[in-house]
């Protein structure tokens, strides 16, 4: 199938991998969105790497974590189409990215603490799907979609089906007493399939408005609500767990991925800290 503009390959793309395969197909859509204009009406073999890179570089002058990412999303397109034969080269190849910092924020004690009464006084849906977020490190995905019957409150697990799951397999999560009373109070007043539900016959979509509005009256600044799975894992390396058990919890196939929190296992280096301390000391 010979293909002529950019546009031809992007629309393919959407409608035959990230509506069928990908679970967030709206990062596709959004791209088309806001970089479509750019790119569609360019004939697939007139996109070079040069007009890529000087797209890249403006785009960092505003942003350079999104002009990453549209990078990345262009490259995924091209990478999608010469594996079916609809181009055959990658442009994006050997482009040049902008480092980004791998994002480490989680809540502190005292944001916390701020945020407990707050929630408090919103509507009980935010509320719990808040503390669910928090007492799981689940993903946000996957707390919005959560489903009763993934739920055993006899057990007090929750079973995320491999359809669900980021790497494609079953996950279990272990449900705390706290969990499981938000959850068995939810179900006691539930009509719906949805532990969260939204409007009929639906989840919960991204409750963006709510999510602002407690961050704004919590005081709390730069916090994203997948921060709040961050959260749970940081402060399970800060109680000195292994990054086994954390990767256990948050369902990382690769342990690269738990990596980050290893620096929050700080119980080794403070009691050696202490002995330097104690050293001064005696001096």
């Amino acid at each position: 199938m010979a293909l002529s503009t950019f546009k031809e390959l992007f629309q393919l793309y959407y409608t035959r991998h990230a509506l069928v395969k990908l679970k967030c197909p709206a990062n596709v859509k959004y791209w088309g969105t806001v970089y479509g204009e750019k790119w569609f009406d360019v004939c697939i073999s007139d996109i070079s790497s040069e007009l890529i890179q000087q797209w890249v570089d403006e785009r960092g002058t505003t942003s350079k974590s999104a002009a990453t990412r549209a990078v990345n999303q262009m490259g995924a397109i091209f990478n999608w189409g010469m594996k079916r034969g609809y181009c055959s080269a990658n442009p994006c190849v050997g482009v040049e990215r902008f480092l980004l910092p791998k994002r480490d924020r989680f809540m502190f004690p005292t944001e916390i603490q701020r945020m407990k009464p707050v929630l408090a006084k919103q509507p009980q849906l935010i509320h719990d799907l808040v503390w669910i977020f928090l007492l799981t490190g689940a993903r946000k995905a996957n707390v919005l979609e959560m489903e009763w019957q993934e739920i055993d409150l006899d057990l007090r697990l929750w079973r995320i089906p491999p359809e669900k799951f980021k790497n494609g397999e079953s996950h279990l999560v272990p449900l705390v007493d706290q969990a499981a009373e938000i959850l068995k109070r939810r179900k006691e007043n539930s009509d719906s399939p949805y532990v969260f539900p939204g409007v009929p016959g639906q989840w919960l979509k991204d409750p963006k408005r709510a999510w602002v509005k407690v961050k704004e009256q919590s005081q709390i600044k730069n916090l994203r609500m997948h921060d709040l799975r961050r959260t749970t894992g940081s402060y399970m390396a800060i109680a000195g767990e292994g990054q086994y058990v954390i990767g256990k919890l948050l369902g990382h196939r690769d342990p690269r991925s738990t990596a980050i929190y290893a620096k929050l296992n700080l119980g080794p280096v403070r009691k050696a800290l202490d002995s330097v301390q104690e050293t001064y000391s005696n001096q």
